[in-house]
């Protein structure tokens, strides 16, 4: 615990509004190999998978039926040490992904979309320096 941090945490975990968990839990285990660690199904309307960082989770949170989603209200976000290689494995999957933007100086990114069309960005160094 610290001072900017009042309280005791499990885990820290991204949430998305869905409109079909199954589908949506089936992205993230097949194209991440993401671990559920919890599934309510469609009972309960929550599942949640265990990222690759410990003691962090991505929640999926079903909408009710009729219910539009917004997409884009979140982004879930990785940094990763081969931004090129991270765009290859995405797209032999079939995931949507835009090119590459490269800020000198700064920062690599590329954003992809999930089955429920929600932003997932792919951050490295840069790879332009002067």
């Amino acid at each position: 615990m610290t001072k900017n941090f009042p309280f005791k945490t499990e885990y820290l975990y991204f949430q998305y509004h869905v409109l079909d968990i199954e589908r949506a839990k089936d992205f993230y285990v097949n194209t991440f190999d993401f671990k559920v660690a919890y599934d309510g199904g469609t009972d309960i309307g929550w599942c949640e998978l265990d990222l690759p960082v410990k003691g962090t989770r991505l929640g999926l949170n079903l909408l009710p039926e009729g219910s539009k989603l917004v997409s884009g209200s979140g982004v879930l976000s990785f940094e990763v040490t081969d931004l090129e290689k991270a765009k290859s494995v995405l797209e032999n999957k079939g995931v949507p992904s835009d090119e590459i933007i490269d800020i000198p100086e700064l920062v690599s990114y590329f954003n992809a979309v999930d089955s429920e069309g929600n932003k997932i960005q792919f951050v490295e160094e840069p790879r332009i320096k002067d």
